[in-house]
């Protein structure tokens, strides 16, 4: 008889311990949504900066491309994730992104 009892509150504890971890993922996921609007939100803005910055350029007849510039922003963000535990090549892999996408801005902004 002891046998019978068992093995429903095993399932029971089994059931209950997926739900609780599922729960647990669902959070995580949450954040990790939250996280990516806020990131998206922040590019926004920055771009929103880099067009007036683009108009100035174009204004003053600046080149958009300012290797110095981008040189020290990346070594500043590199170092900047190094304390965040990112990889060197991700940090560079996604400052270039970056720097493209705000480098056809410019130039869009050149060609007006």
């Amino acid at each position: 008889m002891k046998k019978i009892i068992v093995v429903p509150i095993l399932l029971f504890v089994l059931n209950f311990t997926a739900l609780a971890q599922q729960d647990s993922l669902q959070t995580y996921r949450k954040q990790i949504d939250s996280l990516d609007l806020q990131l998206i939100r922040i590019l926004g803005q920055r771009m929103e900066v880099v067009t007036a910055v683009g108009k100035y350029k174009a204004f003053h007849q600046i080149a958009p491309l300012q290797p110095k510039r981008f040189e020290e922003i990346l070594q500043k963000n590199i170092a900047l994730g190094r304390e965040q535990q990112l990889s060197e090549t991700f940090v560079r892999t996604f400052m270039e992104a970056i720097h493209q996408e705000s480098l056809a801005k410019e130039n869009a902004l050149k060609k007006q």
